[in-house]
């Protein structure tokens, strides 16, 4: 009993991950100040696929996914949710109209704010959960396993290297983009490591070791 409500909180808590990360991604979009990397590449499909925004992006989700695995990454239950259900929530947020776009520069801004921060954060989350790695993240930690450079290099140098792909297929490319392509990879990294510390403090060992004993000996190794 529980160990089945410790991996509802483990589910409830990735979900919430990718539905943070998926309501970022529609910020960004609606700064209208340029889209993030690997959207410009999802926009720039739409042109020429009969697929949706979200849809799009499960796609693109499923071939990272066949690119991490020769480089060690195995996708998990984990990975596959991330795969499925950002696109899923993002498609929802777009066709419901829950962030409205706005004229003003400084709102803008805001929301192109936001959503850089909202991503790296969501991202921390979502790993944090010990389910696997999204499809993005598990190409981005194999090319680290692989290189041995920092996450945050390795993240920057996949962002940099989408967008250019995105761009010659006609996705929108703007301030935002080169926003987000400098900024992404650092988020990410200090997320992780915010959510890492988060999960050394007693308090948090203490409680969910009671629920699942193998977590408090593996934070005390």
């Amino acid at each position: 009993m529980k160990k089945t409500i410790f991996h509802l909180l483990q589910l409830s808590w990735l979900m919430l991950g990718l539905f943070l990360f998926g309501l970022s991604i529609v910020l960004i979009i609606q700064a209208q100040l340029g889209i993030s990397p690997w959207d410009v590449l999802h926009m720039g499909l739409t042109s020429y696929l009969p697929f949706t925004f979200g849809q799009i992006m499960i796609g693109t989700g499923l071939l990272c996914v066949l690119l991490a695995y020769p480089m060690g990454v195995k996708p998990s239950s984990g990975t596959i949710l991330n795969m499925i259900f950002i696109g899923v929530f993002a498609d929802i947020i777009l066709n419901q109209g829950w962030i409205p776009a706005y004229d003003s520069y400084l709102v803008r801004l805001l929301y192109l704010f936001i959503g850089v921060m909202g991503c790296g954060f969501a991202t921390g989350m979502y790993i944090s959960a010990r389910m696997g790695t999204g499809p993005r993240d598990s190409l981005m930690v194999g090319l680290h396993k692989i290189t041995g450079w920092r996450i945050g290099v390795v993240r920057t140098a996949i962002e940099l290297t989408v967008v250019g792909l995105g761009f010659l297929l006609g996705g929108p490319v703007g301030l935002g983009t080169v926003v987000f392509s400098l900024s992404i990879g650092w988020a990410t990294e200090f997320s992780m490591h915010f959510f890492k510390y988060c999960g050394r403090q007693e308090w948090i060992i203490k409680h969910l070791g009671q629920l699942n004993p193998g977590l408090l000996q593996k934070n005390q190794t």
